[in-house]
């Protein structure tokens, strides 16, 4: 019986890598396995496990259309349109290391058929990473979903790097968090959760984490933080902070010129309202949160951008920009201090 389940095996691993312009005949699926896997087998009985396979297994195994050229797998898991898009993603990632990203990457370009693997590869060119370790980023994601499935909270050192590109703890003391979300945002993973020390959610980047350990204490529950409607309300919160810097929620009012509605679209979805003043200029209203990430968001429009409200948002926006030109009118070189933000 062992024998039996291991030919069948190694029929369904030959027959994976075939599509179907490159089809297998019983007597070349026999050769394989004989210099493969030291199976010998006759045609009869490959062409009755293939039959197994498909009718009993439901495996999507063609004949070719001359029933001459052989058997074909016609359908897998994913298309190849699918795996390029996820092999993208993850070569694109600055959140994995080097060697993990080119495992990831091998793992997926061996779901598709043979043909499908060398097409891949041809097309699809390996770009430099960066040369910061990200090792612990896996591990990071592991720790984090035992803590969500087990409702238990999380420690770790949150890392920053010093003058001689050397990580460093941002504090002594760890941090002890609920942890309820991961999210990509950007470039980066990002974990979502309550910090024991306050009563908000904040954002925390993945790959600046060490030291993450599993506590026995129980999360705070999530509707204490988005209300009831946990899930539409994580998602509101996420949509909501902009490079993943939280704040108070504030209705924010602008005057824009009608070129930049597609850049307030792609950061603010369509939830934003847009109403046409004249032919080349429009007023948006949307609700965010008034944290450094939305400042960033104004300082770089701020040629054309107009905040008309809250005041609160229109007054700091505007002492930001005054100290960074005193910054370039002050007499000596040395840069300006900015308040530390507790987050990633």
């Amino acid at each position: 019986m062992a024998d039996t389940k291991a030919k069948f095996y190694h029929i369904l691993e030959i027959l994976w890598d075939t599509d179907e312009e490159h089809p297998k005949t019983a007597a070349q699926i026999g050769e394989l396995l004989d210099a493969r896997y030291g199976i010998a087998a006759e045609r009869k009985s490959i062409c009755r496990d293939i039959n197994i396979l498909r009718d009993e297994c439901g495996f999507n195994i063609h004949l070719s259309a001359d029933n001459k050229a052989g058997f074909y797998l016609a359908s897998r898991p994913f298309e190849d349109w699918e795996l390029k898009f996820l092999m993208d993603a993850v070569l694109s990632s600055r959140a994995l290391s080097e060697t993990d990203a080119r495992e990831l990457v091998n793992k997926l370009k061996r779901q598709g058929s043979q043909a499908s693997r060398e097409l891949l590869a041809a097309i699809t060119p390996l770009p430099p990473k960066p040369a910061a370790d990200k090792h612990l980023v896996k591990y990071g994601i592991d720790t984090v979903l035992k803590a969500i499935r087990a409702n238990r909270q999380i420690s770790f050192t949150y890392l920053t790097f010093d003058a001689d590109k050397q990580p460093t703890p941002r504090r002594k003391e760890a941090y002890q968090v609920s942890p309820y979300a991961l999210v990509r945002k950007g470039d980066f993973y990002y974990l979502i959760c309550n910090y024991s020390k306050y009563d908000n959610l904040s954002f925390y980047r993945l790959d600046r984490m060490g030291r993450i350990a599993l506590l026995p204490d129980k999360r705070k529950p999530l509707r204490a933080f988005v209300g009831t409607h946990e899930r539409a309300g994580l998602s509101d919160f996420v949509h909501r902070a902009l490079y993943s810097f939280t704040g108070d929620p504030v209705e924010l009012r602008l005057a824009i010129p009608t070129y930049e509605v597609s850049d307030l679209i792609d950061a603010f979805g369509n939830e934003v309202t847009i109403h046409k003043t004249d032919e080349d200029a429009c007023e948006a209203r949307m609700t965010v949160q008034d944290g450094p990430g939305l400042y960033f968001w104004l300082l770089q429009r701020a040629d054309n951008v107009k905040v008309l409200s809250p005041a609160s948002v229109r007054d700091h926006l505007v002492e930001l920009m005054k100290t960074m030109l005193a910054q370039y009118e002050a007499p000596t070189d040395a840069p300006s201090k900015s308040k530390e933000a507790d987050h990633g």
